[in-house]
């Protein structure tokens, strides 16, 4: 138990002094940082892409083979099936559809990258979306959360990164590794974080009236969530995260609905079918590398996005894997891809859609390249009982932000074998001083740069990982049955 303690003391030691760089020297640490994460995205834009391109290939490879029979584990599901879609979406997609439902579409349209001949401009912003949104984000999540899962209930080892090359052993020099997926963890956390509260802050601007600094209520803010998402973790799984998830979803399907019901939906329906159409005649362009001719775009875009994905991976993926033992391996893959990326399909649809089909676009259009965190209260300036639509969407971001937090600082406590609340509340402080240094700066594009910076390395730790997995895989794969004749 010492050695375990020590493993933990050693990566939150690292990580506080990385705070506290953050909180000392903002001006630095978040400027530099921004500069490295820009200038690897510069050099491996094409390797990012192709690499969530295989991860799809291979999960699509072993949902049709043999090994998707197997199970997770010996045990009956924990979860029954409902709570456990809720909780794999939530835990993956936090504040994201809140924040770009309406931002991202809509830039898209207003700043194409590509045009496709025969395709219509308002399908090509709603598919370039679901690209970033859909199986090629989700299956990084589902391979690493299969290889945290095989680790684990089929090694019978701590659910650690270190773990996939030293069993349960003391970690030794390979805490490295799990440092880094820390790391991963604490920045992409933070990021998403220091977004939230933009676009929170943006809210009560348009809900209250409010004009002037709003530093402090930014920082304040901060703190409540921490606080907040201290707490949901410290009740654990059932108590705490579950039903938090649960809560999302259906204040999530409350809006959606309103919204619906208060729009042309046969429009928005037949722009649903139109762009998915649309997304699976793009894949094959945007799947191999950027797109030709539009090679910052493809960087600030779809790279960042996908090195985002790659730094929830080291949360997202144990934390899955904790809530899907007894689940089939096929079960598993298509849920986890599947069921998000259809809901983030209705979703932008339904939001980013509606607003195609408004006589209000030109408006949003030019909110949302002003600032992305307009266009979604502008949007519900345009609907009946537009305050309390803000107020709901205030609530949501705040939930789901407290729902994607207290599960990264769950899967903390899992990476390095200590779950105990005083733990939880250590990575807690961390993650929220790293956040109030990026929401000093209330940048949305610097937040996103630094969210991906612990990715980078944590991206190399990954596909070791699988490569691990597998070798070890085929050096205990059991001999083949006698045949008769060698009886």
């Amino acid at each position: 138990m010492q050695l375990l303690t020590t493993h933990t003391q050693r990566l939150m030691l690292v990580s506080a002094i990385i705070a506290g760089v953050f909180i000392l020297f903002p001006s630095i640490s978040v400027y530099q940082l921004a500069a490295f994460t820009q200038f690897v995205i510069e050099q491996l834009g094409n390797q990012v892409i192709q690499l969530s391109t295989l991860a799809l290939l291979i999960c699509a490879a072993i949902v049709v083979s043999p090994f998707g029979k197997k199970r997770l584990g010996d045990e009956a599901p924990e979860f029954g099936f409902i709570p456990w879609l809720v909780m794999l979406f939530t835990t993956g997609m936090g504040s994201g559809l809140i924040f770009w439902g309406i931002a991202e579409p809509v830039f898209h349209l207003a700043n194409p990258p590509l045009q496709s001949a025969g395709m219509d401009p308002k399908d090509t912003a709603l598919a370039l979306t679901y690209f970033h949104w859909g199986v090629h984000a989700w299956c990084l999540y589902a391979l690493a959360g299969l290889v945290m899962a095989w680790v684990a209930y089929e090694k019978k080892r701590p659910m650690r990164v270190s773990a996939s090359f030293i069993g349960a052993r003391n970690p030794g020099w390979f805490s490295l590794v799990d440092l880094i997926a820390v790391l991963a963890i604490l920045f992409g956390i933070a990021g998403v974080l220091a977004n939230t509260m933009a676009l929170v802050e943006q809210g009560v601007r348009q809900v209250f009236q409010i004009e002037g600094e709003m530093t402090g209520f930014r920082l304040v803010m901060t703190a409540v969530i921490g606080v907040l998402f201290t707490a949901s973790s410290a009740l654990g799984l059932k108590k705490g995260i579950q039903r938090l998830s649960s809560l999302n979803v259906w204040l999530m399907l409350a809006l959606f609905i309103f919204v619906f019901i208060n729009i042309d939906g046969s429009a928005v329906i037949t722009r649903m079918f139109s762009s998915v159409a649309a997304y699976i005649t793009l894949l094959p362009d945007v799947s191999f590398g950027m797109i030709e001719g539009s090679k910052t775009w493809s960087q600030g875009w779809t790279v960042i996005y996908l090195v985002w994905w790659i730094a929830w991976t080291p949360f997202v993926g144990p934390f899955i894997a904790r809530i899907s033992r007894g689940r089939t391996v096929r079960q598993f893959l298509i849920c986890t891809i599947m069921i998000p990326t259809l809901a983030s399909i209705l979703w932008f649809s339904g939001f980013a859609g509606a607003v195609f089909e408004s006589d209000y676009l030109p408006e949003i259009m030019a909110a949302v390249n002003q600032d992305y965190t307009q266009g979604l209260f502008l949007f519900f300036a345009h609907l009946p009982f537009s305050n309390i639509l803000s107020i709901a969407a205030l609530v949501l971001l705040l939930t789901f932000v407290i729902s994607s937090s207290d599960s990264a600082i769950y899967a903390a406590g899992m990476m390095t074998d200590d779950t105990r609340t005083s733990s939880k509340i250590s990575w807690s402080v961390i993650v929220v001083a790293m956040s109030m240094a990026l929401v000093m700066f209330n940048d949305v594009d610097l937040n996103k740069q630094v969210a991906i910076a612990g990715a980078i390395p944590f991206t190399f730790v990954l596909i070791a990982q699988g490569i691990a997995a597998v070798a070890e895989q085929v050096r205990t794969k059991p001999e083949p049955l006698p045949t008769p004749q060698q009886k």
